[in-house]
């Protein structure tokens, strides 16, 4: 059995009212209790299944019901949007990490497909500032590797901390280059629905030297109301092959260096 399909076999077996055991997945798979707990974290970070101790429980048991009280205007939870285009976004999330070089101050913004970046990092000597709780958690235990987190209000929903005051540590950051998703890539820029999620992009745009977007070619079909940035304010953006010729030609025209994975 492929990694991907005991994966999905994994959530499958998943008991909605209690929690399953590793022993129980490992019996039912025929694998390792230490396989079982490597897929287990794996499938928590994407949002998949909520880790706890002994074994999983099922992410859906737990997600509620999106209430634009506590969540961000417009925004799906963690774990619907890191299920969307999965292929895509990991083959994405791959190629963007290879821009990364040793000795690097970066800012990885929250989003599933900078998740998916997070985990394949080989360059060292790296200082990271996030504003995503499952990306802080992915970073934890790598070597070489200095993790800040931002702070300010933790929206749990999106999985986020995001700052409405502009007095946390951002404002005294300088990276490199910062990796950052989006609602929507339209003519008018770089597009997101929420206010204080515009308002904390646009400061994390301010600090890096260079922006790098991540975004698979839905993105150019969809649509959002506010805007956090001109197109010609992306450096470099990382999409798949779904990227129309149209869409191509517009961010051509902004300067935008596209690479197509």
């Amino acid at each position: 059995m492929f990694i991907h399909e005991r994966w999905n076999r994994i959530v499958e077996l998943l008991d909605p009212e209690k929690v399953t055991s590793v022993e129980q997945f490992s019996e039912l798979l025929d694998v390792s209790p230490a396989t079982i707990r490597r897929d287990l974290n794996e499938l928590h970070s994407e949002g998949r299944l909520k880790r706890v101790r002994g074994g999983a429980i099922s992410a859906e048991k737990n997600s509620g019901i999106h209430d634009p009280y506590f969540g961000l205007s417009g925004q799906l939870n963690q774990s619907q949007t890191v299920l969307m285009n999965i292929e895509q976004k990991r083959a994405i999330g791959e190629r963007a990490a290879q821009l990364i070089e040793n000795n690097d101050s970066i800012i990885i913004d929250g989003g599933s497909t900078t998740v998916h970046m997070t985990r394949h990092i080989n360059a060292t000597n790296l200082m990271v500032l996030t504003t995503s709780i499952p990306i802080m958690n992915a970073l934890i235990g790598m070597p070489k590797l200095r993790i800040l987190i931002a702070g300010g209000e933790v929206f749990q929903e999106q999985a986020l901390v995001l700052d409405p005051y502009n007095h946390g540590i951002v404002d005294k950051f300088s990276a490199t280059k910062l990796f950052i998703g989006a609602q929507a890539i339209t003519p008018r820029g770089l597009m997101q629905t929420d206010p204080l999620l515009v308002q904390n992009e646009q400061q994390l745009i301010s600090r890096a030297e260079e922006v790098v977007l991540l975004a698979d070619s839905s993105k150019f079909k969809t649509r959002a109301s506010l805007a956090v940035c001109e197109l010609s304010k992306i450096n470099t953006l990382v999409t798949d092959e779904g990227l129309t010729a149209e869409s191509r030609e517009m961010l051509e025209d902004n300067g935008v260096k596209i690479i197509v994975v």
